[in-house]
């Protein structure tokens, strides 16, 4: 920009005129002035304080005039101001042109803009201005206020300085046209600092550097494909898609950020697929049978090798090319040939695959999901699922049939095959080994008797008089049990199971599992059936009849001489009869025994007798007297015989099946009666009653103290 006082050439973003120091736009201060009044409240300038400045339209239009007598001292400055001004000057005379070159030049202007010469005719020293003293600037605003930080004061007070430096009045009208090159270099902050920016960028490399450069790069390329091949040849077969396939897979992991990245499983690489293979299940349409199809990728000239237990032709095949061959192979190839225990099998076939080199890869195969048959049978013996071992471990019979026998099912009875029939039918037996513990338990089971005295007696009952008393024999008294420990063979385990198979290859097991109950001892069915009539016969023949367990073997006992017995007949519905032989007159106590292995013994006590078949008075007249005889029967020194006894009756001691009476003889002398009478009956108001009786003596009582006398006949005294 031209200065309108001396004419010299300055930079656009110049206020004020370097060499003379004069107003270069005369809006600019008043724009900047308007601005700066726009400022906020608080004391703060507005956003568009930083607005460029109006430059004029024109390049050599002239400042606008300015009322007379007007300054820039009397007109206050603005607050926001922060560049100086010039006072106003006096009007300018009227536009002019230059008179030594005709052109047009401002009118204010010393010299010509397009010649240099002087337009007036003053000297050169007349026309230099003088020196104007260096304006003082307006007060600037604080930055705390404008929102500046320190670094924009400093700029300001650079710039402050640079403007306000006295102009020197050019001596050379000529110089001002060459130092329009040194106002080139008058530029804003941000245009040196781009230069400095270029200044900085390092200079062009050489030739020699570049070829050198280029020359290490090719040779790091050439080393990383000889390293390459090297891995490939050595690890992946000499595959390199394959070997970058696994550098993948050690950087990715599977895991992408890039969620639009393609799954490395579904990639179409043929490589990728390398050692895998499809199944394709077929029938042959001639045999009917179930055949695979298994396409194979392997690289060719590879054997294909397939591990089975099945028995083959041949087990191995070569890739013929394209790294692809296809297999048909039978279902049975791949099935376990055993029994099987489920319907659903699931088979994973074992194909290998095994390289020039001599390495072995794995195919991976998709498994096989088959169902196979069911075997079946019946079991007809045991027919429950449980069976109760005998006492002496007697075989156990095991009879039986399989369904749909085909011939090649076999039979089986805890492992150990057995015999099958062309119809299916198979038996077998199977021996239990004893379980049971040694166990503490009574030879004999509580007593089993058929007590005369459960039945009433006919011939009691039979006189109108007679009552019958419960009979308290002395040497009927229960048999003491006796503790006897009982050891059987002892083996681990509570029971034993009898497992029964039918087995067939590729088909489900048929199979029954029966439970073997160890024996127990039990307690046997022991009981006699007579009435008192039954057992009492003066001809001396007694038959006992009772029931008891099938197979048990009866004996009878008595502690008289007198009494002998037959061999007992069981029946095998587990009836028995014995017949007894009674030598003499009495009443006699008889022991009937039943054994059978695995029961408890059974006993039974009866009272069987032989009646006297003389007359009363005679009988009385043969007997002795038991008062005299008492010491001896109390002793033990006589055990038999017929006595006579008289006193009086204390005590009804039963009724039922005997009537038994206590008889006193005198003080402290006592003799217990069993009523046998067919014709005299005691009952309570007999007692007291003085009465004579005539029997047969029976031994002692339970105290094993008192005699007891089998009374036949009984008279009042």
């Amino acid at each position: 920009m031209v200065c309108k006082e001396c004419g010299s050439y300055n930079a656009e973003n110049l206020s004020v005129c370097k060499e003379c120091g004069a107003k270069l736009h005369d809006d600019d201060t008043n724009a900047n002035t308007a601005e700066q009044a726009t400022a906020n409240d608080e004391g703060r300038p507005a956003r568009d304080f930083v607005k460029p400045p109006a430059w004029p339209k024109s390049a050599f239009a002239g400042a606008p005039e300015k009322p007379a007598g007007s300054s820039s001292a009397s007109a206050p400055a603005p607050t926001g101001s922060f560049r100086p001004t010039i006072p106003p000057r006096t009007a300018a005379s009227q536009s002019q042109t230059c008179p030594h070159c005709g052109k047009p030049v401002l009118s204010e202007a010393p010299f010509c803009a397009y010649c240099g010469q002087r337009l007036s005719g003053e000297s050169p020293a007349a026309a230099r201005p003088a020196v104007k003293p260096a304006p003082t600037p307006p007060p600037r605003p604080s930055y705390a206020a404008t929102g500046f930080d320190d670094e924009d004061e400093d700029d300001y007070e650079e710039e402050d300085e640079d403007d306000y430096k006295p102009a020197k009045a050019s001596k050379h009208p000529g110089k001002i046209a060459r130092r329009a090159k040194e106002d080139l270099d008058e530029y804003d902050e941000d245009e040196e600092e781009y230069d400095e920016e270029y200044d900085d960028m390092p200079q062009k490399r050489g030739k020699g550097t570049t070829i050198l450069f280029w020359g290490l790069i090719a040779l790091l390329l050439a080393l990383i494909v000889v390293f390459g091949l090297y891995i490939a040849r050595k690890n992946f077969d000499g595959n390199v898609g394959k070997m970058f396939a696994s550098i993948g897979t050690i950087f990715n992991k599977g895991n992408s950020d890039d969620l639009n990245a393609a799954d490395p499983a579904a990639t179409t690489d043929p490589n990728s697929q390398m050692y895998t293979a499809t199944i394709t299940e077929t029938t042959d349409p001639e045999t009917n049978e179930v055949m695979y199809q298994i396409d194979i990728l392997a690289p060719t000239g590879s054997a294909i090798r397939v591990v089975t237990d099945a028995t083959l032709k041949q087990d191995t095949i070569k890739v013929p090319a394209n790294d692809r061959i296809v297999l048909s192979i039978p279902r049975g190839v791949f099935m376990p040939n055993a029994p099987v225990d489920t319907e659903t099998l699931t088979l994973q076939p074992n194909i290998q695959a095994i390289s020039e080199d001599g390495q072995t890869m794995q195919i991976a195969v998709p498994p096989i999901t088959v169902t196979v048959p069911a075997l079946s049978m019946t079991v007809t013996e045991p027919a429950g699922d449980t069976v109760n071992a005998t006492f002496d471990n007697s075989p156990i019979a095991i009879i039986g049939q399989v369904n749909n026998y085909d011939g090649e099912i076999a039979v089986y009875v805890n492992g150990d095959q057995v015999y099958v029939d062309s119809t299916g039918m198979f038996t077998a037996s199977y021996t239990p080994i004893q379980t049971a513990a040694a166990l503490t338990m009574p030879t004999s089971s509580p007593e089993a008797t058929l007590d005369p005295s459960a039945t009433p007696d006919p011939a009691a009952s039979a006189s109108p008089d007679a009552s019958t008393t419960p009979e308290a024999t002395p040497e009927a008294t229960e048999a003491p049990v006796v503790d006897e420990t009982v050891t059987t063979e002892t083996l681990p385990g509570s029971t034993e199971t009898i497992t029964i198979e039918a087995r067939k290859n590729n088909c489900v097991t048929a199979r029954k599992v029966i439970t073997v109950e160890p024996y127990v001892m039990q307690t046997m069915s022991f009981t006699v059936d007579n009435d008192l009539k039954s057992l009492s016969s003066d001809t001396g023949s007694v038959t006992i009849i009772g029931t008891c367990t099938p197979g048990t073997v009866i004996t009878g006992k008595s502690t008289s001489p007198d009494v002998t017995f037959g061999e007992a007949t069981v029946t095998e519905t587990g009836t028995f009869s014995m017949l007894v032989t009674i030598a003499k007159v009495g009443g006699f106590d008889v022991t009937l025994e039943g054994k059978l292995q695995g029961y408890y013994d059974g006993t039974a006590n009866v009272i069987v007798e032989r009646p006297p078949t003389v007359s009363s008075s005679a009988f009385k007249k043969a007997a002795a007297d038991l008062s005299k005889n008492y010491e001896k029967i109390k002793t033990g020194v006589t055990t038999s015989g017929d006595f006579v006894v008289t006193g009086r009756i204390t005590e009804i001691i039963s009724t039922d099946p005997y009537t038994i009476f206590r008889v006193q003889i005198s003080e402290g002398v006592d003799v217990i009666v069993y009523n046998r009478s067919a014709k005299s009956t005691i009952n309570s108001s007999d007692l007291k009653e003085k009465k004579q009786i005539a029997g047969t003596l029976k031994g002692l009582y339970t105290d094993g103290a008192t005699p007891v006398l089998w009374g036949w006949f009984i008279w009042n005294k």
